[in-house]
């Protein structure tokens, strides 16, 4: 009972190798359980062969159960299951039912082990059959060799199509490891997601081989790593010989490698092409992760100065106008360049746009991490300054940055001094970015007004110059 409950839980499987090891496990099983009433109904043969065919019977389906849900057969076990066939051939008693079962070991058992194992067992359950038909019935061996020749080949057959089904299967597997890895680039632009996904990817592909693992490798250090990884690859700089290596590059850049091992060492040779294709995937994702970085980082910054630009300025501003309304302060400076029209015709356009660059480099090193500076066309810039305590931090802030942006530059041999007009306007319950925008505008319009060079504020509605002017 214990072995049909066991017979009932072996569900048949998806692929088509395992549904061939499924059915012929099924039909040796099948097989060697007719044997009980066989032997056990044979009152002319004695006990003592009947009685060990019967648990050598048992044993071997309950042996092939096991090891066919393991999925391997051990080598060791070939010369225990040719015993076990010359004891059921002893209690069948039958040259004819010993043939059958023959075929059944030889159909079964030839789908697991290596070629040198399969024809080992071959050789050794053919001759255990040859003693057993021998033993019992000495008259019927010739018959028996006459018609058992043909039968040992089928282990071999059965050998090759395992190892035909097997292939297609690693092929199947390597194919959905890649859709899966190509839908993943697809849908991620971040250099540590995709070198996390190549580990995965890697590992995937080492599937059936022990202690299979994968990592990425930048800077002589691991970034990203799969399955069991050998400790010292994780302590430090990674050792030069350490697994197979596959470089991951571009025709211009070299982006790091993807290392990969088994327990025993370097992977099969067998394996290497699919893991160079993986590399070469995972490099076009990488080359695809920065186009679309590059792509998104120009949709949003200025050209020139490598600012935020307006469409960037009118995001963050959303979000800081939402803190706002939870507590967290914003002011928005509006910076105007004054005199930039007369630079650009005395000294040309290359002076006006170093000019540019120059003012876009004051701002970011006046303003913190949080902050945000923009240029929003022409000579016109902004800056959010998040968080700010009170519109007297944010006027304190626009003095600093309007002196660090009329400190003299030269071009060309010649001193250009820039000069500015600063509009700063703090968040009083602005319902929307234009509200605050227009009241930073009002501001600077004043300062340009009182005569440039100035920063202006508004405050409660009202505009208030600051006593900060051009030195």
């Amino acid at each position: 009972m214990i072995l049909l409950r066991a017979v009932r839980r072996l569900a048949p499987p998806k692929p088509l190798g395992g549904r061939i090891r499924w059915l012929f496990v099924i039909f040796g099983v099948f097989n060697l359980i007719t044997v009980l009433p066989r032997v056990l109904s044979r009152t002319d043969v004695p006990l003592t062969s009947r009685l060990p065919a019967a648990v050598a019977a048992l044993a071997l389906a309950a042996w092939w159960i096991r090891q066919y849900r393991k999925g391997t057969f051990p080598a060791w076990m070939i010369p225990v299951e040719a015993l076990a066939m010359l004891a059921i051939g002893l209690g069948m008693h039958s040259w004819v039912a010993t043939l059958g079962l023959l075929f059944v070991f030889m159909s079964f058992r030839g789908l697991y082990g290596t070629w040198r194992h399969v024809v080992a067992f071959a050789v050794l359950v053919f001759a255990a059959s040859v003693g057993a038909v021998a033993l019992t019935e000495p008259e019927a061996v010739g018959q028996f060799l006459g018609q058992a020749p043909g039968v040992p080949p089928l282990a071999l057959f059965t050998a090759a199509v395992a190892e035909s089904t097997r292939r297609q299967e690693r092929a199947a597997a390597r194919e959905r490891v890649f859709a899966r890895l190509g839908s993943s680039l697809a849908t991620t632009a971040d250099r540590e997601t995709i070198l996390r996904h190549c580990a995965d990817a890697a590992v995937d592909l080492l599937d059936g081989l022990p202690g299979g693992w994968a990592a990425t490798v930048a800077d002589g250090l691991v970034v990203t790593a799969a399955g069991p990884v050998p400790v010292e690859l994780l302590a430090g700089p990674v050792p030069a010989a350490a697994g197979t290596t596959l470089p991951l590059r571009s025709d211009k850049q070299h982006f790091g490698d993807l290392l990969a091992g088994v327990a025993s060492g370097a992977v099969p040779a067998e394996v290497r092409p699919s893991l160079e294709t993986l590399a070469a995937q995972t490099s076009l994702g990488l080359v695809n992760a920065e186009h679309a970085a590059d792509l998104h980082f120009q949709a949003f910054h200025d050209n020139l100065t490598g600012l935020a630009n307006r469409s960037l300025l009118r995001e963050h501003l959303q979000h800081a106008l939402a803190r706002a309304r939870r507590g967290s302060p914003v002011a928005v400076l509006l910076i105007d360049l004054d005199g930039f029209k007369q630079v650009n015709d005395t000294h040309g356009h290359a002076a006006g746009d170093q000019l540019l660059i120059a003012v876009a480099q004051r701002l970011r090193d006046g303003i913190r991490g949080a902050d945000t500076a923009a240029r929003l066309g022409g000579d016109e810039f902004a800056v959010v300054l998040d968080g700010m305590d009170s519109a007297e931090d944010a006027v304190l802030v626009a003095g600093r940055l309007l002196t660090a942006i009329q400190a003299p530059l030269l071009f060309a041999g010649t001193e250009l001094t820039p000069r500015a007009s600063i509009g700063v306007a703090g968040w009083h319950g602005h319902a929307k970015i234009d509200e605050l925008l227009h009241d930073a505008d009002t501001a600077m319009y004043a300062a340009k007004t009182a005569g440039k060079g100035r920063v202006a504020s508004v405050e409660d509605s009202d505009v208030r110059l600051q006593p900060v002017s051009a030195r």
